[in-house]
């Protein structure tokens, strides 16, 4: 209860911060132009985790948790893994982003930077919610994501500077890589410097970890899809001024999604996982977890109701204030999907991956035909009815695969 307590604080306080960036960012910018630029950016940046990342975390959050103490060969032979990575996408994403414009060409370097920071500092976060360090970890992220917005509020209503985004990037950077060093020392410090050992990486295990994980990565990936790549679409059929509109709401829902995550899921899925094998305690513990998730959920979307057209009216900018029937379509969606996760968790301990896999592929293939149709008809109005639709098949489908299983369970 009390790691929950800390977890909610700490993960509060960050996305607090995220929230004002974005309040302070809509209401000072001339228009919405650079909270369509950021969005993008934090999108890019988002998608490009996945990539480097391949989901290898979860191959091997399951070998750390039952190596004990024995896993620093595993941490290192996955950063081995992750180095190839960088050497294959980096050059081809970075061509991809700015060659389109998608990102402005004076954010290559500090956007390069982050690349770096903030994949391997999200997955430190991971290997430390694996370790049930939890606390931990949200505190390095609230250095790495939030403390930077507190530095540019003085910049700007202490300095009396003008808003610049490129600068606020770069502020940020400095925050994710001096995060990612307090990280390193950290762990260093936890594995112990007697344990740690340079050797020849294990090509069969990563090869191993590649190919478990490539499951979990097609899935992960077709769901940053179904999250993010409306943006794209919204920024090339009708530029950034609307995608800023879509971020200012997305800000809201993400909020709601990171909440429950922090405060409920990081702490339960780890119970689930070692408390497999007793059927009891792992029916008792499921039976919490979605009776959490609900509440929670509900009672963070009646806040939101009251408290985000207050905050869009502060903003005073007309756009935003004229669309939020999109944003009401995109709250009805996060429900759904933040109440899937008790049958997504059901389905990965019971290692049913294909499964998950399936889900995943079926809601964004219908996400990007539906963003395709909608998006140049209603513009993010059709972009939130998209992303509603694919949350809603999710829901359904892990549900149906959750059931299905206790009751082949229950027969045999």
């Amino acid at each position: 209860m009390k790691k929950g307590f800390y977890n909610i604080f700490f993960r509060g306080i960050t996305l607090l911060s995220k929230f004002v960036f974005i309040v302070f960012l809509g209401k000072y910018s001339i228009d919405e132009v650079n909270l369509g630029v950021f969005g993008i950016i934090s999108t890019s940046l988002a998608l490009l985790i996945y990539l480097l990342g391949f989901d290898f975390y979860v191959f091997n959050t399951r070998e750390i948790i039952v190596a004990k103490k024995d896993y620093f060969s595993k941490i290192r032979d996955q950063l081995f893994f992750h180095v190839f990575a960088y050497i294959l996408i980096i050059p081809v994403a970075l061509f991809f982003i700015f060659k389109m414009n998608f990102v402005p060409i004076e954010f290559l370097i500090v956007f390069s930077l982050l690349i770096f920071s903030e994949h391997i500092g999200q997955e430190l976060y991971r290997l430390f919610t694996t370790f049930e360090r939890s606390v931990v970890a949200n505190i390095m992220l609230l250095i790495r994501s939030g403390i930077w917005v507190w530095y540019v509020l003085i910049d700007f209503f202490l300095f009396k500077n003008e808003v610049d985004l490129q600068k606020y990037i770069l502020i940020w950077a400095l925050f994710s890589w001096g995060s990612l060093i307090l990280f390193i020392f950290l762990l260093i410090n936890h594995i112990g410097t007697e344990n740690i050992k340079l050797r020849k990486p294990d090509f069969e295990w990563i090869t191993k970890g590649a190919k478990a994980a490539s499951v979990f990565f097609i899935g992960s990936v077709s769901f940053q899809i179904i999250q993010f790549s409306d943006r794209y679409m919204i920024d090339y059929f009708f530029g950034k001024k609307l995608v800023g509109v879509y971020t200012a709401y997305a800000q809201f829902t993400n909020a709601i999604e990171v909440f429950t995550f922090s405060a409920i899921t990081m702490v339960m899925y780890p119970k689930l996982i070692s408390k497999f094998s007793n059927r009891y305690e792992y029916k008792r513990l499921k039976s919490l977890f979605s009776k959490q998730l609900v509440g929670a959920s509900l009672i963070l979307i009646l806040i939101v109701l009251i408290v985000a057209p207050i905050v869009f009216q502060f903003l005073g900018k007309d756009s935003i204030i004229s669309e939020l029937h999109t944003f009401y379509i995109l709250l009805i969606g996060i429900f759904f999907l933040i109440i899937s996760n008790v049958f997504h968790y059901d389905l990965y301990v019971k290692r049913k991956d294909f499964q998950i896999l399936k889900v995943a592929v079926i809601a964004m293939l219908v996400n990007v035909s539906l963003n395709l149709i909608l998006i140049p008809r209603l513009n993010i109005f059709g972009a939130a009815l998209a992303t509603l639709a694919s949350f809603l098949i999710i829901f359904i489908l892990k549900f149906y695969y959750s059931k299905k299983l206790i009751k082949i369970n229950d027969n045999s």
